[in-house]
């Protein structure tokens, strides 16, 4: 594109101003939609200012489609996320011994966010940081230490494309001190899990899951 020159500049300026300022011209010279003709913004032709509008305002509705969609699309996919929420918090409570829990917890939880692998590992102090901010991304995004500190308990798999790694607060819900375990889900989907994700709903799932491990530990405790 050449360069415009500046006389040329003031000038184009001044006509925009005034046609800002005289809101009546277009309608006194309705003609001129049809007659000044510009290029289309996405084609090698021109096309009327009418026309050069619709295409505006088509862009437009397309958008604001795609963004209804995606709404659409994820209040459908939260929904359901609930409805399995509930389904394994009750599966979590009928659990009355450690296998049962943790198969509970990892087969259900894989269930719920539809992912290729859910597995505890066991206490850590390391882990402590992600009680209170998961670790949770792509995997390309994510700092190799913490990848290296998830390799000391587990295979990390070349397929895993996101993965989140929630801090569970044992003992916290008995008044005892333990290191933190963690829950790891991990997915082939790379948008499965983003930094962004809440780390609210993580928490309260870690709080929940912790709250179960606890429950079968002093209920152990008193048997012994």
């Amino acid at each position: 594109m050449s360069a415009i020159d500046p006389k040329q500049i003031e000038q184009e300026e001044l006509v925009a101003e005034w046609l800002r300022a005289t809101p009546g011209f277009f309608e006194r010279y309705a003609n001129l939609f049809n007659e000044i003709r510009i290029k289309h913004p996405h084609e090698d032709r021109t096309i009327s200012l009418q026309e050069r509008q619709m295409t505006v305002l088509r862009t437009q509705n397309q958008e604001l489609n795609r963004r209804l969609s995606e709404m659409l699309h994820f209040g459908s996919r939260n929904d359901k996320t609930q409805q399995s929420l509930v389904a394994w918090l009750l599966r979590l409570m009928k659990a009355n011994n450690k296998a049962d829990i943790e198969g509970a917890i990892t087969t259900g939880l894989a269930e719920v966010f539809e992912v290729e692998s859910a597995q505890l590992l066991s206490p850590n102090s390391a882990f402590g940081p992600w009680v209170d901010t998961p670790l949770c991304g792509s995997a390309k995004e994510l700092a190799a230490a913490s990848v290296d500190l998830l390799a000391t308990q587990t295979t990390i798999s070349s397929e895993w494309q996101s993965m989140v790694a929630i801090g569970l607060p044992l003992g916290r819900s008995i008044g005892v001190s333990q290191s933190p375990a963690v829950l790891l889900l991990a997915s082939y989907d790379e948008t499965r899990f983003t930094a962004d994700m809440g780390a609210f709903y993580l928490r309260q799932i870690a709080e929940l899951t912790a709250a179960a491990l606890d429950r079968i530990q002093a209920y152990e405790a008193k048997a012994d």
